[in-house]
């Protein structure tokens, strides 16, 4: 199952998945680790691979990013905050609105943030020994009952729950944190395993070409460009209500722009009462009329984590040239 997320992220992680069976015996990192980016609790120590992946991904920008401190009225709206600097979710439990941390909140959603419990033990889906920390094999980690701690707020899980993946307890992270074959950890001798790439990956353009299939072809007097959600088990976009898509005809004679075509897709239900967005498993045609002059249309779909912000800030999902 394709899912995109928005960006809104508004994230939850699901940091360093502890696989395997057995006891690994730790050892200290023989290299410098100065390279690395710093996660509390020093996890890139010895989980090198998953703290590159994480320094990549929105959960490690979900405090400090621009679109969040705009849109959050400069971190002072309360009920934003607490998923974008959680107390480890195992305390209060996964469905369970987290705590805000005190402390070192510019992490954003980190390692401890997802695996840590109260005792200070690691838990994941198989739970495998080590003499570096205690480890807890969880069954419900991974699944979407631990994304929907912060990820059900805005409709997200629930839409994935109605769509044809909807029974997958796994398909969260199954598009998310796709498999990859690497060891788990440092140490002498540990086998390459499956484990997850953790850059939560959401709103990009190999995502969204995967899960939203694009064509457009001249009719008559306009342009026909058709969106079909075919692996995407939410809303495009999904998240709060800031968050919008642009499907763009830009329309050109040479190098000279002669008109262009919008289409929102978008919550705006608090704005006018209706919801634009792409519903999983639909079909949807746009018409743009083509002004006179036009040679050649430029077809892009634009992802916006603040709709206030100018196109050019807007990461380009999807682009094509159609002449006309």
């Amino acid at each position: 199952m394709q899912t995109l997320l928005s960006w809104s992220v508004s994230g939850l992680a699901l940091a360093l998945m502890l696989a395997g069976a057995g006891r690994i015996a730790w050892h200290a990192p023989k290299s410098p680790t100065d390279d690395l980016p710093k996660v509390r609790g020093d996890c890139q120590s010895c989980h090198p691979n998953e703290a590159k992946d994480w320094a990549e991904s929105r959960h490690a920008a979900a405090w400090e990013s621009e679109s969040f401190a705009q849109t959050s009225r400069n971190r002072t709206l309360k009920m934003c905050l607490p998923c974008h600097a959680p107390e480890p979710i195992l305390v209060k439990g996964f469905g369970e609105h987290p705590a805000l941390r005190e402390d070192e909140r510019p992490h954003g959603i980190d390692c401890i943030s997802c695996h840590q419990d109260a005792n200070n033990a690691y838990h994941g889906t198989l739970g495998t020994k080590t003499d570096a920390h205690a480890t807890v094999k969880n069954e419900k980690f991974g699944t979407v009952d631990m994304c929907a701690t912060c990820h059900e707020i805005f409709g997200t899980v629930d839409w994935y729950k109605q769509s044809e993946w909807g029974k997958d307890p796994n398909g969260c992270v199954n598009c998310h944190m796709p498999v990859v074959e690497r060891p788990i950890a440092t140490g002498d001798g540990l086998p390459a395993r499956k484990a997850r790439i953790h850059k939560f990956e959401g709103a990009t353009p190999e995502m969204f070409q995967k899960g939203v299939k694009m064509s457009h072809e001249r009719r008559d007097d306009y342009l026909q460009i058709k969106l079909e959600s075919v692996w995407v088990g939410h809303t495009v976009p999904t998240g709060p209500e800031y968050v919008v898509v642009i499907v763009e005809a830009q329309f050109m004679d040479g190098e000279r722009a002669v008109g262009k075509h919008q289409t929102l897709l978008a919550d705006n239900v608090a704005i006018d009462g209706n919801d634009t967005r792409l519903k999983p498993g639909e079909r949807r045609v746009i018409r743009a009329p083509i002004p006179d002059g036009a040679k050649e249309a430029i077809v892009r779909v634009l992802h916006k984590r603040n709709r206030d912000w100018s196109d050019d800030k807007a990461r380009v999902l999807y682009e094509a040239k159609v002449a006309l």
